[in-house]
């Protein structure tokens, strides 16, 4: 290909569009809100990031919703969280139990835990305990 042609092809390319790279369409985990919330033993950090993003997914679902799924693929740990009884809380607010998974490799472990709504409308895990398997 002589050179005027290369660069005749070369000129159409800078007719392009320029890229948009503005990120629509998909909303960020924002895990600020339940940063300080601690961490249920036996669960690691990055596990709980990703599974805590499902658990505010599923708490606000109606009550037969199915489970959520939720994936860390850094740590290969995969699961479900499956809401379950809703019950007033003291104060009035709203409370749901919940069960999440966390299955790495050939291992599963329960979690078992509750959650209420806080003021400002966020979820706050307050109880949380690995069930012990028979």
């Amino acid at each position: 290909m002589s050179l005027p042609a290369c660069a005749l092809l070369l000129a159409g390319c800078s007719s392009l569009p320029p890229v948009d790279t503005m990120a629509t369409g998909s909303v960020p985990v924002r895990t600020s809100a339940y940063a300080r919330e601690p961490i249920p033993k036996g669960i690691a950090t990055e596990d709980w990031t990703a599974a805590r993003g499902a658990l505010t997914e599923a708490l606000g679902t109606k009550a037969s919703a199915p489970s959520v799924p939720w994936e860390n693929l850094a740590g290969s740990t995969r699961g479900t969280v499956t809401p379950l009884a809703e019950r007033t809380a003291d104060g009035g607010g709203k409370c749901r139990e919940f069960l999440m998974s966390f299955v790495r490799e050939e291992r599963e472990e329960w979690l078992q835990g509750e959650a209420c709504k806080a003021a400002k409308g966020a979820w706050k895990v307050d109880q949380a305990r690995m069930l012990e398997r028979s």
